[in-house]
């Protein structure tokens, strides 16, 4: 980073937060109301004055839903998509008007669906990444603001942090203490502050074509998040953005030299490839018509450290990490990325903790990354070699269940753990999700009752921590009453019990789960995994401790070989 202090442009616009947001897609808008809600004034710069009209990420699981459920946005975002339990199923074909090879249903029945509801108060959804970003804008509270127009420029230091100036209509510079590079891939600060990127071969290139069509003639009767198609001149995917509007991305890799010009060239048809896809002629297809056009590099990303030397500059979301879309946890990672960074830059800025947390961002943030982006190549390399055989019909079908974990990830979802045993994995079953109130792990959800009021344990940690205990814990009750701050941010406790008020778990959900004994507590950081268990045998002792633990976590561990 560059270290002297310059002095900024006469007629730029200037501006102070505590934080200042490079890069207004889902990642950095995330992070701005994340620490919003925390009472940190932040700032977003985007060069884009709208969002991007291309779908780009579509699915969004259960676990970032959670997190758009604490910002109050999740009914929005389901009302402007489609639920994922109306189309979860995968369809492979021949064309889409042609013959069906197999599927694969990830919610197959409505026992299914009960048993995946069990594990979160909200279910998956499809939206659109640009839908997201716009719900997000909309809603942004008041001590978070968007600057559009405006490109990052510059990034230097200050004595007391650091000083962005964006060039555009609108020439700003902003002051702040820390800065979050979410600039994607392709920005080009992270360069200049030292964030060196790393990344693995690229596994191909490929063409995504946006469009609108009533497709309803072909995916009546088998609605499907994804129908992959394998016709004789196209095979790819079609993905659903949006059914009831028509709305579609057909992606297709290049999977010969060959297929480089038949994609990417310059008289490439587009419209003819949509009907290859679909399997008709274009008068067939109503409504037929093209919104937008893309072809990018399949691969994986990363960056040698997330955090500039100086410690002042931290790299979230594509910034820090892509990889291939085979999977779907790209944007998710980033916004849950956002959520982990957050609460520990509100409580350094608050004062109650020291610098050093913000190490445990990588620390923890980087070994899902990397669980993610190793798991989406599997995904994207099987894919590869399925479109370029030619399978037998009936053994693919018998087959089918071999691509499961591709597409049915709920113990990647929500199962991955900060706090992993030597040796052990981030995530021990990609499909299964197995709920755990051990330290590192997301707290599980339970159903509670609250004066007539269901409620989530998810809910408990929205702006701040939160001690969840049992009936012979009040001793934490207590304590909180002495001392409602931790870490610099609000500390709840919550006695949960079956038969009195207050909180109920009048199913007994949380009993069975959390498995608490005597005074102990379950305490629960703000982006909702679990810190640590307390006895409660010496309440205000042991609470040092958790906060000892995180802070002097330790370094960040070694990139693992190979992977970014």
């Amino acid at each position: 980073m560059t270290t002297a202090v310059k002095h900024p442009p006469r007629a730029a616009e200037q501006v102070e937060a505590d934080v200042v947001v490079i890069g207004g897609g889902p990642t950095g808008l995330a992070a701005a109301h994340f620490l919003a809600a925390l009472g940190i004034r932040t700032v977003v710069l985007e060069q884009r004055l709208t969002p991007s009209g291309h779908p780009r990420a579509t699915v969004i699981n259960s676990r970032t839903m959670e997190l758009l459920r604490h910002l109050g946005v999740d009914a929005q975002v389901r009302r402007a998509g489609v639920p994922l339990e109306n189309t979860a199923r995968i369809t492979w074909c021949t064309a889409l008007a042609g013959t069906e090879l197999a599927g694969l249903d990830i919610i197959a029945s409505a026992d299914a669906l009960m048993e995946r509801a069990v594990n979160s108060p909200v279910l998956p959804v499809i939206c659109s990444q640009n839908r997201v970003e716009a719900l997000l804008v909309d809603r942004l509270p008041e001590n978070a603001r968007v600057i559009r127009g405006v490109k990052a420029e510059e990034l230097t230091r200050t004595p007391s942090g650091v000083r962005v100036t964006a060039s555009g209509e609108r020439p700003t510079v902003v002051e702040a203490r820390y800065a979050i590079l979410a600039e994607g891939l392709h920005g080009a600060l992270r360069e200049t502050v030292g964030l060196r990127q790393t990344a693995s071969t690229p596994l191909g290139r490929l063409l995504d074509i946006h469009f609108s069509a009533d497709l309803t003639p072909w995916t009546t009767g088998r609605e499907s998040a994804l129908y992959w198609l394998l016709t004789d001149t196209v095979r790819g995917v079609l993905v659903t953005v949006d059914p009831k509007r028509g709305e579609w991305l057909l992606e297709i890799p290049a999977l010969t030299p060959d297929e480089e010009h038949t994609y990417f060239g310059q008289e490439v048809d587009h419209h003819k490839l949509i009907e290859a896809a679909v399997g008709v002629t274009g008068d067939a297809i109503e409504g037929l018509r093209i919104h937008s056009v893309r072809n990018w590099v399949m691969g994986s990303t990363g960056l040698e450290s997330w955090r500039s030397a100086d410690g002042r500059v931290l790299a979230a979301g594509d910034a820090a990490h892509t990889f291939p879309p085979t999977g779907g946890f790209g944007m998710n990672t980033g916004i849950q990325d956002a959520h982990n960074l957050a609460w520990k830059l509100a409580a350094v800025l608050r004062g109650g903790a020291p610098d050093t947390l913000l190490d445990s961002y990588e620390r923890e943030r980087r070994p899902v990354a990397e669980f993610n982006a190793r798991h989406s190549e599997t995904n994207a390399l099987q894919k590869r070699a399925l479109l370029q055989t030619d399978a037998d019909p009936a053994e693919f079908a018998r087959n089918i269940e071999e691509h499961r974990p591709h597409f049915d990830f709920e113990g990647q979802t929500l199962g991955f753990t900060y706090d992993p045993g030597p040796g052990e994995p981030v995530v021990r079953d990609v499909v299964n999700y197995r709920p755990s109130a051990q330290a590192g792990h997301r707290a599980p959800h339970a159903w509670l009752d609250r004066a007539g009021d269901r409620i989530s344990t998810t809910d408990l940690t929205r702006t701040g921590f939160a001690l969840l205990t049992g009936a012979e814990g009040t001793v934490w009750q207590q304590v909180v009453q002495g001392a409602p701050d931790f870490m610099g941010l609000p500390l709840t406790a919550s006695v949960i019990t079956a038969d009195r008020g207050g909180l109920r778990d009048t199913s007994g959900t949380f009993a069975d789960i959390y498995a608490l004994k005597g005074a102990e507590a379950v305490l629960v950081r703000p982006d909702g995994h679990v810190l640590a268990r307390l006895p409660g045998v010496a309440p205000r002792e042991e609470l040092r401790r958790a906060a000892d633990r995180i802070v002097n976590s330790g370094p960040v561990p070694a990139r693992t070989e190979g992977q970014s």
